[in-house]
């Protein structure tokens, strides 16, 4: 048979050929190793946003519920009956500001990170930076601190 026929296992590189054969697969190995840790650092910013998103919903259901607590008469002759239970929108506020305090932390440790892996490591693709990811992050926060002004400022 022929060396390339049917049946036959293919030549292998032999001496130089071989060691950069393995040089190469190996850079190749660490450099999608590298990808995978840097898309694993977005995941995490991705799940930690969702996790604060979650906080400063159930900080609103909180402070709600406070009217539900403090259910008056279905005759109101007295305003100040429908005003919240000050415990619940106490509980609340502090659900929303630790949701606010996890989009800081979370968004900025990212940020810091991802312009230090991309120092070391070129861009495969323009578009692909660091800053969209922060920037969300940031926007849910800049959304969460307008929650807190809500409910601390309109609380009639």
């Amino acid at each position: 048979m022929t060396a390339g026929g049917p049946g036959t296992q293919p030549q292998r590189p032999q001496g130089d050929d071989a060691h950069g054969l393995q040089v190469q697969v190996a850079r190749e190995l660490v450099e999608l190793s590298l990808q995978r840790s840097y898309m694993n650092t977005e995941r995490t910013l991705a799940v930690w946003t969702r996790t604060a998103l979650s906080l400063m919903i159930f900080g609103i259901a909180v402070d709600r519920f406070g009217l539900l607590m403090n259910h008056p008469p279905w005759r109101v002759l007295d305003t100040r009956q429908l005003l919240p239970n000050p415990l619940s929108t106490l509980g609340g506020v502090v659900l929303v500001a630790m949701g606010v305090a996890i989009l800081l932390a979370a968004g900025f440790r990212f940020l810091a990170y991802g312009l230090k892996w991309y120092r070391r490591n070129p861009r495969k693709v323009w578009f692909h930076t660091p800053w969209l990811a922060f920037s969300f992050a940031m926007l849910m926060a800049a959304f969460g601190i307008a929650l807190l002004v809500v409910l601390c400022v309109f609380r009639q």
